[in-house]
């Protein structure tokens, strides 16, 4: 039930612009009845091979320790370990992937909720020009909802997802009954006629088609939440029959009413069942949103801890799974991004346009790595591979080619936010990597600083305290100034270094790995999944207490980087390190991502230029 309400909100309020926009695509009124069956054999297989085939049949097995998405390929394939020649390429696909589910995110709750509150169009013509205001309010209340989390709000949409799911199946059968010679459209030979039939107006055909399975990316970035048994029953048994009978009864009553379509949604409906509709549908586009939003908030999580996105304040929202967060500076940007794009499209027939591009790009960069994945893990034989492999980029490019055609009209808007995602997680990437450069020169190896001992004078403090290190074998920035400049030391000093493990999680006797230095030095490697919370003090506790240290009695010691970058722009280069140098300034502090506590926490800042 849960999974109801934040998986399949995305792909499961489609039929209430999916059909509308390929009756447009093939030319509105002026259809004909194989053009209706040409439309829905498309909308039909399309689904059944993108979404059921690749997705819940294929894609949902390749989990890392079941968390899905398209990061989990690039750590299943070691890609952000080290990455060069074709694995460099693999790297890029999966960031321009990731990149790309970001900008359809913005998208995804503005088209929705504003195609379900354009039933007043339908309903009550004389409120059509509230649609605009009332589409921002509701998507208000969806961001401000985020705050309550996926658990809460996962067991409130599931039960409101399962009653649209069975009206659309209801409002299905009715049209049905009225034209039962729709199901014709089963045979996949009607969808390919209708594209010989119209060769220039293929492209905006298959567009149209597309939305119908836009939701399908969600399924295997929200796997973590739920796992694939759950959401492939939820699927087979709920979602995929109710679309199916609403797309066929839509069909069905433009079979019969052709001449008086209005909005094919609405247009299934009775009289005295349309205002609840509207409210139903309305709440079912709520839950479409959370479904992408959802997504997107662990997608960001795995960026930031693979090191591609600068770190943002995450709060998690249940006791039970680590998994349900809350990332709340995405949430307003998103949120602020969606209110914009709906004021400045102010219809769905025209955001629709823009629709579509960022998630059918996604869905290819995910077919790259999920065949690259198979070769690696799965060991088919070469022949069953390529013919994956060929089976599922004839469908993705066919709906990316397509989709392509949108660039001029709208297109340009999700590609446009996806490009400047990428140009963050490559400028975050490389600055990181530029900072551990820079950083070896206030440096060295943690042995040398050991064996040295303490120097002559050294002031020494009683106390314990505790350095965070990038790097293991390195002596920390923080601890070697201290030293050289003020010439102090401390009578126990714990190194610290923070390991992102390439798994969604490491199981607790896993966590920690202690080596003694000397009787003064400790080094201590913490690992974390990178879908888990970093609480440093919590997990450090036990291997403190087992050498003698009291965990409330230690000081933290974190050195900050102030990032100076060049003062000339004059290259790539140089414009991607003062995008660097502006992330690093805003992004969250040491102290708060690892869970330091403030009263005992001593920043140290220093200069580092690129």
């Amino acid at each position: 039930m849960a999974a109801l309400g934040v998986v399949f909100g995305d792909i499961g309020t489609s039929p209430l612009y999916a059909f509308k926009q390929g009756l447009n695509a093939v030319g509105g009124s002026g259809i004909s009845d194989a053009d209706v069956l040409g439309l829905l054999s498309l909308i039909t297989w399309a689904v059944i091979l993108s979404v059921t085939i690749k997705y819940v049949m294929l894609v949902l097995r390749a989990d890392n320790d079941g968390e899905g998405g398209i990061l989990a390929l690039v750590t299943l394939l070691d890609l952000h370990r080290s990455a060069n020649g074709k694995r460099l390429l693999l790297l890029v696909a999966g960031l321009v992937g990731g990149a790309m589910l970001i900008g359809d995110g913005v998208l995804t709750p503005a088209i929705s909720v504003l195609s379900a509150i354009e039933g007043l169009e339908v309903i009550a013509p004389a409120l059509d020009h509230w649609i605009v205001a009332a589409t921002v309010l509701v998507i208000l209340l969806v961001f401000l909802s985020q705050r309550a989390g996926t658990e809460r709000i996962g067991a409130f949409y599931g039960p409101v997802m399962l009653a649209w799911f069975l009206s659309l199946a209801a409002l299905g059968v009715h049209g049905i009954v009225q034209a039962p010679q729709v199901v014709a459209a089963l045979d996949p030979r009607h969808g390919i006629l209708l594209l010989a039939d119209h060769p220039l107006l293929a492209g905006a055909i298959l567009g149209a088609t597309f939305l119908a399975i836009t939701g399908g990316e969600a399924l295997y970035a929200d796997l973590g939440h739920f796992g694939r048994p759950v959401i492939t029953r939820a699927w087979l048994v709920v979602a995929m029959p109710a679309l199916l009978l609403n797309y066929y009864g839509q069909g069905a009553n433009a079979l019969v009413h052709r001449e008086t379509v209005r909005n094919p949604f609405y247009d299934l409906a009775p009289d005295m069942f349309e205002v609840p509709l509207l409210i139903l549908a309305t709440c079912a586009t709520v839950i479409a949103s959370q479904a992408i939003i959802t997504g997107v908030f662990s997608l960001a999580k795995q960026a930031i801890e693979l090191g591609y996105l600068p770190p943002m304040r995450i709060r998690y929202t249940s006791e039970r799974n680590d998994q349900h967060i809350y990332v709340g500076r995405l949430n307003w940007i998103m949120m602020l991004a969606c209110i914009a794009i709906v004021v400045s499209f102010g219809s769905s027939d025209r955001l629709a346009s823009a629709y579509g591009i960022a998630v059918a790009m996604a869905m290819v960069s995910t077919t790259i790595l999920f065949v690259a994945y198979v070769r690696r893990s799965w060991r088919w034989p070469l022949p069953a591979l390529i013919a994956l492999a060929c089976g599922l980029a004839v469908i993705d490019l066919s709906f990316a080619a397509a989709n392509l055609t949108k660039l001029h009209d709208g297109g340009w808007l999700p590609v446009t936010i996806a490009g400047l995602v990428l140009v963050i997680m490559v400028s975050w990437r490389r600055g990181l990597e530029g900072l551990g450069i820079q950083q070896r020169r206030f440096t060295g190896p943690l042995e040398d600083f050991v064996a040295k001992g303490r120097p002559p004078g050294c002031a020494v403090s009683p106390r314990t305290a505790i350095f965070l290190s990038r790097g293991g074998a390195v002596t920390p920035v923080a601890l070697g100034r201290l030293s050289e400049l003020l010439n102090v030391q401390f009578a126990r000093a714990v190194i610290v270094s923070v390991w992102i493990a390439s798994r969604p999680r490491v199981p607790v006797d896993e966590r920690v790995r202690v080596l003694p230095l000397d009787s003064a030095h400790l080094r201590v490697d913490v690992r974390f999944g990178y879908m888990q919370q970093i609480d440093v003090p919590a997990v450090l506790g036990p291997a403190l207490y087992a050498q003698g240290i009291d965990p409330d009695e230690v000081v933290y010691v974190i050195g900050h980087e102030r990032v100076m970058p060049p003062d000339d722009i004059l290259g790539v280069r140089d414009l991607l390190s003062h995008v660097f140098a502006f992330l690093a300034r805003n992004a969250e502090r040491s102290v708060d991502r690892f869970g330091l506590p403030r009263p005992r926490t001593i920043e140290i800042g220093y200069p580092v230029r690129l």
